[in-house]
């Protein structure tokens, strides 16, 4: 039974690193393109737009422990920052290089080429998914825990 406790201890361990980790990424993305995408002649209101939906996201993953609610709301808005980066990526590939007609053209060759990165955006959208059911999990077992209301 002590080793079974130990895997759980684990994997509680396992889902705080993954948690912190979003939330880390999502805040050093927020902050950073403020500037980067400025910079490079995309539009500023998107820049911000994008920021504040990461900063708010980071913000509501580690407020999950103190409502699992907002860990809900985290994740689903982490999950809609790496889409929209993903859609931005295809766009940016299709409008770049000049021989590229349509998304699945870009999107062969973000495979072809960023591979690496397309497992990272499949590492952040299930990390994404991830804190939407451990927050989901742990809303509903305060629902079922909590006292009868009188």
């Amino acid at each position: 039974m002590e080793k079974f406790l130990k895997f759980l201890k684990t994997e509680a361990i396992g889902g705080l690193i993954i948690r912190f980790s979003l939330a880390g990424l999502l805040l050093f993305g927020g902050f950073t393109k403020f500037t980067l995408i400025g910079a490079e002649g995309y539009s500023l209101q998107g820049a911000i737009l994008m920021a504040g939906i990461e900063t708010i996201s980071s913000f509501c993953l580690i407020y999950h422990f103190r409502n699992p609610l907002m860990g809900i709301v985290g994740g689903m808005l982490a999950l809609l920052s790496v889409v929209v980066r993903f859609i931005f990526t295809l766009y940016w590939i299709r409008t770049e290089v000049s021989s590229i007609n349509s998304f699945f053209e870009s999107f062969n060759i973000m495979t072809l080429i960023f591979n690496n990165g397309m497992f990272h955006i499949f590492l952040l959208i299930g990390a994404a998914v991830y804190c939407i059911g451990n927050s989901y999990k742990t809303y509903i077992a305060e629902r079922i825990t909590k006292p009868w209301p009188h």
